[in-house]
């Protein structure tokens, strides 16, 4: 079994250890974080990194800016693979990412739902397709007391469109709203002369989030050292698929 431990004890901690709990492969060996999971587990809790009693294969992060930072230094320091799924990071904290991915295997996503990658790679070949000055809209729908705005997904897809498109193309039209309890919805607008094109992705289960999590840290411990993205996990996938 893969041991895993997890940096971070809130929403997608507790997701992430749900469904490991189906898993016969994984194994969650600890959370990690300066408060105990207000959420019942039975799973030893740490209040740092240096206070683990052993190294995991992979260290998931879903923490704060600052805790990807730990991590990243961490990791680096243990020969431990790292995955992070948190967004709003300084150009600090990226060049962080950077100097563990000289050494160990990293992957930064926004977002490893596979539908959304699916979507990002999908808008990526519209965008190709489609006059580069096609007016591109994207809406993000998260909960009331989500803190970025756009998204650190919608960025993700606005560059999967943008990468698609020469420096003369017209910019992304980003719009965001908070609101109750929405996981994520997430859609892109082609504005074609009399018609639109309209991609989406709507999450309706946080574990969506998790399994990614867990499918991508598995792919993440048989790589070499290096600083890669949901798309390379994702292109693995499609090509396991035709193989």
């Amino acid at each position: 079994m893969i041991e895993i431990t997890i940096h971070g004890a809130g929403r997608m901690a507790e997701a992430i250890v749900q469904v490991t709990q189906s898993r016969e492969d994984l194994f969650i060996a600890a959370t990690v974080g300066p408060e105990v999971p207000a959420w019942e587990s039975a799973i030893p809790h740490f209040s740092s990194l240096q206070s683990l009693p052993s190294l995991p294969a992979v260290l998931i992060d879903f923490t704060l800016p600052e805790g990807t930072r730990a991590a990243a230094e961490w990791c680096a320091d243990n020969d431990v693979a790292l995955l992070s799924g948190v967004t709003g990071l300084s150009d600090e904290i990226r060049l962080a990412l950077q100097a563990a991915a000289d050494r160990v295997p990293v992957l930064w996503s926004p977002n490893l739902s596979l539908g959304v990658n699916l979507l990002a790679a999908l808008a990526g070949q519209a965008a190709a397709a489609l006059d580069p000055d096609t007016p591109v809209a994207i809406e993000d729908i998260h909960h009331q007391w989500k803190k970025d705005a756009p998204s650190g997904t919608a960025l993700m897809l606005g560059d999967s469109i943008q990468s698609r498109r020469d420096d003369a193309a017209g910019q992304v039209e980003y719009s965001s709203i908070r609101e109750g309890e929405v996981i994520g919805d997430h859609s892109i607008t082609f504005k074609l002369a009399g018609e639109e094109l309209v991609l989406a992705h709507r999450a309706h289960d946080r574990t969506i989030y998790a399994s990614g999590a867990l499918s991508a840290a598995k792919w993440l411990i048989s790589q070499r050292a290096g600083l890669y993205s949901a798309a390379d996990w994702l292109d693995d996938r499609l090509d396991e698929s035709k193989a």
